[in-house]
């Protein structure tokens, strides 16, 4: 199987048997993508060296999900630029999120596509005073790649493996067509069940009460072909291509990255959890063993004496979302329409059924004033509040490890931010094991 990082005496004991894999994936983004990358790989080193101090060796793999072709998630992650104190954005984000490119797989696009500010927050970076080499290391991958015209999958990995080079990491990825070839047998298993697979999902989806994380759409766009860059789906009444050329939808994704790995425990975020409990009759049905489930690791990076307190009540966002506020409003009207209905009845002597009329009509329209000041006065408070953080905290007022970039937040504390993760993820583990999960704070 063609995997990076891969060594003879570890192909060997691969090949042997043993040696386990562990696995975490994710898509090519904008300098890396989003912090959450490397919280996924810090969790999965953890995991391969607590396996192997316990006797069973094992090593981290993690699956580049280049194949896949959503540009706005790409290009969704933020850049801190420390010598500008400012957030910045890739090109053509804008234009992604309105549909203006045509969908492509990824890691084919050129780097010089979108990368270009990427290239100069990490320039900015390692001219600045920076612990390590990290900083310049990324800063020359990034021109490296500009220079010599890379494609996001070369570059990804290329950043990946250099951020986590004190760890036996081993990359593979989604769009490698030799990848997909050994997977030939899994997908002439799959060719004549694949309806009934569909079938099986969605009557899963309806077991699980309307929280189906599958939408109809994914589960009709089972299986694609590599054609030009882009991925063309394959009719249920078409004769499958050569393997290689085949890329999975989301609902075969995990199953052959599962035959093909055979591994000892994937680590998972709680959207990848809840759409494989959707998947898990595939496994039965097709016969692919289903690996445990491992929390990826989840925290925060922060600066140094950040009062941790401050998280939890920003994180969430504003006081009232659209349901809480039309709730208390709902509650509010209601008692103020009983109110008035009483004054209505008893001072002025109207039937009680006319001055419950009145009362309700002008209630209905109160209430939806009162919950548009509730959502606006929550919100600006919030505003308010994030405008004393550093914006890299919560980026756009979203969640960290979400919105900001891996690359440049590596690049920011050197590889002491990766020690710190692994570390982290070894106290992630280890109170996990005691059902203890929670978040982690490093900086």
């Amino acid at each position: 199987m063609p995997c990076e990082g891969l060594d003879t005496a570890t192909a060997a004991g691969l090949a042997a048997g043993s040696i386990d894999v562990v696995v975490t994936g994710q898509q090519p983004g904008f300098l890396g993508g989003p912090l959450l990358t490397l919280l996924k790989i810090a969790a999965t080193v953890a995991l391969a060296a607590e396996r192997t101090a316990a006797g069973r060796p094992c090593v981290p793999v993690f699956w580049c999900g280049d194949d896949d072709d959503d540009l706005v998630e790409a290009l969704d992650p933020l850049a801190w630029d420390a010598a500008t104190a400012s957030l910045v954005r890739a090109d053509g984000r804008a234009a992604a999120r309105s549909g203006r490119f045509e969908r492509a797989m990824i890691g084919q696009l050129p780097a010089r596509r979108w990368c270009g500010p990427g290239a100069a927050v990490l320039r900015s970076l390692a001219a600045g005073d920076r612990p390590g080499a990290l900083a310049a290391d990324l800063a020359l991958l990034w021109e490296q790649a500009l220079a010599e015209d890379w494609d996001w999958s070369r570059l990804n990995v290329a950043a990946v493996r250099r951020i986590f080079a004190g760890h036996p990491l081993l990359v593979v990825r989604g769009n490698d067509p030799a990848l997909q070839a050994a997977a030939a047998p899994f997908y002439a298993t799959v060719a004549a069940r694949r309806p009934h697979c569909r079938e099986l999902a969605r009557r899963e989806g309806e077991r699980m009460a309307g929280a189906a994380p599958i939408s109809e759409r994914s589960l009709g766009r089972d299986l694609f072909a590599a054609v030009d860059g882009r991925r063309v789906f394959v009719p249920d009444e078409s004769p499958l291509p050569d393997a290689a050329s085949l890329r999975p939808g989301v609902l075969l994704r995990s199953l052959v990255q599962d035959w093909l790995l055979q591994p000892a425990a994937v680590v998972v975020g709680p959207g990848e959890a809840a759409y494989l409990a959707q998947l898990l009759p595939l496994y039965a049905e097709l016969g692919v063993p289903r690996a445990p489930l491992v929390p990826r690791l989840f925290g925060w990076v922060l600066p140094a004496g950040f009062p941790v307190e401050r998280l939890e009540a920003l994180a969430g966002g504003p006081r009232f979302d659209l349901a809480d506020a039309d709730t208390l409003s709902a509650q509010l009207a209601g008692d103020a329409a009983a109110g008035v209905a009483r004054v209505l009845e008893h001072d002025l002597g109207l039937p009680a059924v006319r001055a419950a009329a009145l009362a309700a009509g002008r209630a209905r329209r109160w209430r939806r004033g009162v919950a548009a000041m509730l959502q606006a006065e929550g919100a600006r408070q919030w505003q308010q509040e994030l405008s004393g953080l550093p914006p890299w905290v919560l980026p756009d007022g979203q969640r960290q490890e979400r919105r900001l970039a891996a690359c440049t937040t590596a690049a920011l504390y050197g590889d002491a931010l990766v020690e710190a993760l692994v570390g982290a993820a070894r106290a992630h583990l280890l109170a996990g094991a005691g059902g203890d999960w929670r978040e982690y704070h490093v900086g």
